[in-house]
């Protein structure tokens, strides 16, 4: 890949990383759900894939229902082509506080669509020792 493409791509993912992160701490599930693609999928721990716009703003904002309130994302590596992308990343989940929640790491596969950069396959799982309980 070119240099400036490269840099182009990181330049696109951090911009849509920042949007998304945005509208999670704004409690805009639907506006997050707007930045996949219309077939994209969340795949979450302990959980069935969810499937489609629809049900990803569902799934999004039954986490911030249950007191998710805030996201920081950091990207760790991220390769691609002019049409898809892949980025490995870590998370941070926080309460209306700010109390930490819950840290872990996550992968993307992006899809470039009509000029803009969406999620296209978003997998996530907790880096936290599993409680004893």
């Amino acid at each position: 890949m070119k240099e400036m493409t490269r840099t182009a791509l990181h330049d696109a993912v951090a911009s849509a990383n920042e949007e998304f992160a945005a509208r999670f701490n704004d409690g805009d599930a639907a506006g997050m759900a707007e930045l996949y693609t219309e077939d994209g999928q969340v795949l979450p721990p302990n959980g069935d894939v969810v499937n489609g716009r629809s049900d990803i703003q569902a799934f999004w904002q039954m986490l911030m229902d249950m007191g998710i309130k805030g996201v920081e994302l950091r990207t760790v590596d991220l390769e691609g082509g002019p049409d898809m992308a892949f980025e490995v990343s870590n998370f941070t989940l926080f309460d209306a506080s700010g109390k930490m929640l819950d840290q872990g790491k996550y992968i993307v596969i992006w899809k470039h669509e009509d000029g803009d950069w969406l999620l296209h396959r978003d997998i996530f799982n907790s880096s936290m020792p599993v409680s004893a309980n």
